[in-house]
């Protein structure tokens, strides 16, 4: 086990990397960091880290060099231990310091002392970049404070309990045995229509290695707003006949970008009738998908590495269902991945909103006439949702969206958006699109 001035070591470099190296929270932790003081250091730092950074700043009374720019981290790290932990102050300053001979930079170990006994406390503040204070309020006026304060708080943990494999009540039992508390969202009556008996949501987050039966595949780690897409997509409606059509043929679903494939497994563990397409263009991130299914028992789909922005993948046979989970800025995911703050450009939006419209352009070739198409992001921000679908509608005259409503969330005028202020979800935004009959 690391000394916690090791520790606070690697919670600086870490962090440097992403400040300096414009690397992301999943590139610089690999599966094997799961040292939970380190994973508080590095996320409570970037949740807090334009009030922090702005102190440690205003402390200095010379900017770092660059090469130093992990001392200026380490300053952060440690500014973070002494507002925001229940570290005691001189453990905080002692270990943060003793630390700079883990990095090889002793000789600035009196800077780091004086700026951390210096340093104001840091003011309060939304913690987001002002372009995005911007974005959020011009989007949500007097509710965007609440959103941004509900972004900086921890993100819940939510369960998808694999039916094909066990049932809810049955896994239920065995994380009481194990020791961890859930919450049952169907058992909720505004809820009970939304969230099947699958959804379980954690009371205090856990490793997915000590999930009961995880590497037995009795259970995938997914957020429940995006859970929300199996009623969104509604694939079998009235039907009765669980993943098949009117005229009793499995229907075709279209994944359009398909990886990590937490939204497929979801339907086909629904609707295993469902003949399933998963595509994506990156051939690594598909097979981490297929190693998924391998683990969850999913063999009824068929996978193909192509780009959706083209069709040059495609047979032309067209599907019943397309499910497009457009890549997005990510914005709906700051409690998960609070580097986004950090990383992301206004000038992000438009290139992505550039890439989901090509997007739908393209796949929506592939759906058949009187199909059904749903857009979901993971974002908050109008441009990314709304503002392309309308887009998309007036370009498209045979395509129409559909009325969406959710217990949770608030509606668009093209779908419906949830929200980080509900503790359960993600930010999320759904449309659904039906494509006019022939």
């Amino acid at each position: 086990m690391s000394s916690p001035a090791e520790i606070r070591s690697n919670a600086a470099e870490r962090l440097t990397r992403i400040i300096a190296l414009k690397q992301t929270t999943d590139q610089v932790f690999g599966s094997a960091d799961q040292e939970p003081v380190l994973l508080e250091l590095v996320y409570g730092s970037l949740r807090h880290y334009f009030s922090l950074s702005r102190s440690v700043d205003a402390a200095l009374r010379h900017p770092l060099r660059a090469k130093d720019q992990d001392i200026r981290c380490l300053m952060i790290v440690g500014l973070y231990q002494l507002h925001h932990t229940r570290v005691p102050p001189h453990a905080a300053l002692n270990e943060t310091v003793e630390a700079l001979r883990y990095m090889g930079k002793p000789w600035a170990k009196a800077l780091v002392n004086a700026v951390l006994r210096n340093a104001h406390t840091p003011e309060r503040s939304f913690e987001h970049p002002p372009w995005m204070v911007r974005a959020l309020t011009a989007a949500y006026g007097e509710l965007a404070p609440t959103i941004m304060l509900a972004n900086n708080e921890r993100a819940p943990m939510a369960l998808r309990v694999n039916l094909k494999r066990i049932g809810a009540v049955d896994y239920g039992s065995r994380l009481t045995a194990a020791g961890l508390a859930f919450q049952t969202p169907a058992s909720d009556p505004e809820a009970s229509s939304e969230w099947g008996p699958e959804t379980l949501i954690l009371e205090r987050p856990a490793a997915a290695q000590r999930l009961p039966g995880f590497s037995e595949g009795l259970v995938a780690v997914q957020d429940a707003g995006a859970m929300l897409a199996i009623k969104a997509l509604a694939p079998v409606q009235s039907m009765g006949n669980p993943g098949g059509g009117p005229d009793g043929k499995p229907l075709k679903l279209l994944d359009a970008c398909a990886a990590p494939g937490g939204k497929l497994f979801h339907l086909l563990e629904r609707y295993p009738r469902l003949e399933a397409v998963a595509l994506d263009k990156s051939a690594a991130r598909l097979d981490t998908l297929q190693r998924e299914a391998r683990r969850l028992g999913h063999e009824e789909f068929s996978s193909l590495v192509g780009d959706a922005t083209t069709l040059d993948w495609w047979d032309g046979s067209p599907f019943d269902l397309v499910l497009l989970d457009a890549p997005c800025s990510g914005s709906g995911t700051l409690r998960r991945h609070p580097d986004i703050k950090v990383l992301r450009q206004p000038g992000d939006l438009p290139r992505y909103a550039a890439l989901q419209s090509l997007l739908l352009r393209s796949v929506w070739q592939a759906l058949k006439p009187g199909g059904t198409l749903l857009y979901c992001t993971c974002s908050l921000f109008p441009a990314e949702n709304d503002d392309v679908i309308g887009g998309f509608l007036e370009a498209q005259a045979d395509a129409t969206s559909t009325q969406l409503h959710f217990s949770t969330g608030q509606p668009a005028r093209f779908g419906w958006q949830l929200l980080p202020t509900d503790t359960r979800t993600d930010g999320f935004y759904f449309s659904r699109i039906l494509k006019a009959s022939e």
